[in-house]
């Protein structure tokens, strides 16, 4: 007997069909709306990253090897400096010691250990461990244009070295402040005094107020050897996100002549990562103690057939330790370094260079400094320098040189060729340490 089957009414079918027909339209109504969320998410994303991208970028530098500048910091609420001078922040300019303090202030001794006495340390971290504490942030305050408060202009990284409050760091991170203060690894912050700086060399020595500040052991540069291991550790990019980094690599030469922004000094060249905001902070050795002052990098190698940049990766460059404490001596000693100066930048213009552009032979003024002597007497950019009184001048140093030899006062008769017609333009001699003052 067949089995009863109960038969399906037309309605019942068309109801299910219904429903089926909805049920894919809402799967595919999902499907959509999904694929576009994701492509939004996306362009927002994309966004985002182009904009941190965009905040992150750092503006290129003039020179090949570019001093490390000191980055912008967030500002901040207005710090309470208490040593700075009394006048009002917009005629503060940078502090320094009164003269007649300087008498009271101690000499600054190189602290030189025989290598036999030296303590190797067993290891990096132990290093960084014995060493942490003397490495400090230096923060730069400038008065904000429209309420005239104090507030953080920039930043950079510094050491102490000695127990009653002495900090070295770089002249660039320093010049130019309204007030500067010293920052400790646990977010403290001591005001301090420029005791005076000097830009030929890039270095500044400040003071803070107190006893009992763990100084940094000094080390012999002069005995270094190329290959030997060091140790870097500043603030790069900032003195509060990035403070106390660790950076490791070995001493890639002991005696590099590098002309930055015009100066030219002896540096100790170092693989280990330097960074903007490294700048015034300690290289230090593998027995702990500080062999050079971190000071400036090579960003570009060179530049390929389109002109575009090769960018250039472990080259970093280091004051020697030895010149920078004989400046130091001085500095306490004088309250700053007198270097006789006119304010320009100069190029060779050789024979074949100035045969091609119908120019004599001399040298180009390629930056005038705003300000310094050289623009108060009207030299101005593309001027081609050839003769200082009765001195022909055919490359840069017969310029420089020449400067060197006057005193502060001296006045110059230059030689200048300018638009087809030779003009002659005095110029005084200033303290290049003052032009930014």
């Amino acid at each position: 007997m067949e089995a009863y089957r109960p038969i399906e009414p037309k309605r019942s079918r068309g109801v299910q069909a219904l429903i089926w027909t909805l049920s894919i339209l809402f799967c595919v109504a999902i499907v959509i709306f999904l694929m576009v969320g994701v492509g939004f998410g996306r362009t927002v994303r994309a966004k985002a990253a182009l904009a941190r991208e965009q905040a992150q970028t750092v503006p290129s530098q003039k020179a090949t090897l570019p001093v490390l500048p000191t980055p912008e910091a967030t500002p901040r609420a207005t710090p309470e400096v208490r040593p700075v001078p009394t006048r009002s922040p917009e005629l503060s300019a940078q502090p320094t010691v009164d003269p007649g303090i300087l008498e009271a202030l101690p000499k600054l001794e190189l602290n030189i250990q025989q290598s036999d006495e030296m303590k190797t340390f067993a290891s990096i971290p132990d290093v960084v461990e014995a060493a942490s504490e003397s490495v400090v942030g230096i923060i730069h305050y400038q008065p904000n244009p429209r309420t005239g408060k104090l507030e953080e202009y920039a930043s950079g990284s510094g050491f102490i070295v000695s127990e009653n409050g002495y900090v070295l760091t770089n002249a660039h991170v320093v010049t130019g402040a309204a007030a500067v203060d010293v920052l400790f690894s646990d977010g403290e912050k001591t005001p301090a005094l420029v005791v005076g700086t000097d830009v030929t060399t890039d270095i500044a020595v400040l003071k803070m107020e107190g006893e009992g500040y763990p100084a940094l052991p000094i080390g012999d540069s002069g005995a270094l050897r190329v290959g030997e291991y060091v140790i870097a550790i500043g603030n790069p990019l900032s003195a509060y996100e990035l403070y106390g980094t660790v950076t490791f690599g070995i001493i890639s030469a002991t005696a590099r002549e590098i002309n930055i922004d015009g100066f030219v000094n002896t540096y100790l060249q170092t693989d280990a990562a330097i960074n903007f905001g490294n700048s015034g902070g300690p290289l230090i050795n593998m027995a702990g103690q500080v062999i050079g002052m971190n000071s400036a990098k090579s960003i570009t190698a060179g530049y390929d057939t389109q002109g575009n940049a090769i960018s250039a990766e472990g080259i970093g460059f280091a004051l020697p330790i030895q010149n920078v404490i004989e400046i130091a001596n001085v500095i306490l000693r004088e309250g700053g370094m007198v270097r006789p100066g006119i304010g320009v930048q100069i190029r060779t213009v050789d024979e074949q260079t100035a045969a091609e552009n119908g120019v004599p032979e001399g040298c180009r003024v390629e930056e005038v400094t705003e300000g310094a002597p050289a623009h108060l007497a009207g030299m101005k950019v593309g001027d081609i320098i050839t003769q200082a009184d009765d001195i022909e001048v055919r490359v840069n140093d017969d310029v420089v040189d020449y400067v060197r030899s006057k005193g502060v006062g001296d006045t110059i008769a230059f030689t200048v060729y300018r638009d087809g017609e030779y003009l002659t333009i005095p110029v005084t001699v200033g303290d290049m340490n003052r032009f930014n003052d």
